[in-house]
């Protein structure tokens, strides 16, 4: 279960909420939930069409996928035949990229990248008042350029 969710979080960028009014922190929490399963029920739909596992096809190049092809789509909307035959070759692609079976695979509880030692922008960028660093408030070095 919490795979889903990082899926959500970091592939869909709802790891950081952009809204700052409670209320529009709710509507996009619910605009993701609902782009996260349109998504999930695409790739049920392509896994049933091809006979393959929904856990083998990948969200994150589903995702991909759909930023790709959506150029195509848009071209072809008013076409019917381009559209069934964009949408069959589509599906394809994505049937036919499965993830590898991983069965004894873990999946570690470990940060990837430490955090930075800088501050939280706390204040508009204008009304912060950048601090100098210790190592550059001492006296100059005699080697160091006027």
């Amino acid at each position: 279960m919490e795979l889903l969710f990082r899926d959500i979080k970091t592939t869909l960028g709802l790891d950081v909420l952009r809204c700052r009014t409670p209320a529009m922190v709710r509507k996009e929490i619910v605009m993701h939930a609902l782009a996260y399963n349109l998504i999930r029920a695409l790739m049920q739909d392509i896994a049933h069409r091809y006979q393959v596992s929904a856990q083998r096809l990948s969200f994150k190049g589903t995702v991909d996928a759909l930023r790709q092809w959506r150029e195509f789509f848009e071209n072809a909307k008013n076409q019917t035949r381009t559209t069934c035959k964009l949408r069959r070759l589509f599906y394809e692609s994505i049937a036919n990229d499965l993830l590898p079976d991983r069965p004894d695979r873990s999946e570690p509880r470990a940060v990837k990248r430490r955090p930075k030692n800088f501050r939280l922008l706390t204040k508009p960028r204008h009304e912060m008042v950048v601090e100098r660093c210790r190592k550059w408030s001492q006296k100059p070095s005699k080697h160091a350029p006027n």
